[in-house]
């Protein structure tokens, strides 16, 4: 399963250049969206690491890696997201 998502943040990294800065997320609605979602996958993951810990959760268990690739997935695709919607910035010259 992790395997699989792999492939897809690589395809859409490639689409886009890589923000080197800080990212003030929620750039427009669908990538506040996908901000929320990589949010809500990471408590997640967060909760399956505290299980594996308590025991409700085996060791072996591809669930904590895949939350972990599929909140990057979320994260890819919110930054791909601020680029294709970013509307054009016109410089005010005084």
């Amino acid at each position: 399963m992790v395997a699989e998502l792999e492939p897809i943040i690589d395809q859409i990294t490639e689409r886009f250049e890589q923000p080197t800065e800080f990212v003030l997320p929620g750039e427009n609605r669908i990538s506040a969206l996908l901000d929320v979602a990589r949010t809500v996958v990471r408590r997640s993951e967060r909760d399956c690491v505290a299980a594996t810990r308590l025991g409700w959760l085996e060791a072996e268990s591809q669930v904590v890696p895949y939350l972990n690739r599929l909140a990057d997935l979320c994260w890819t695709l919110a930054r791909w997201q601020e680029g294709v919607f970013r509307p054009a910035r016109r410089e005010i010259v005084d």
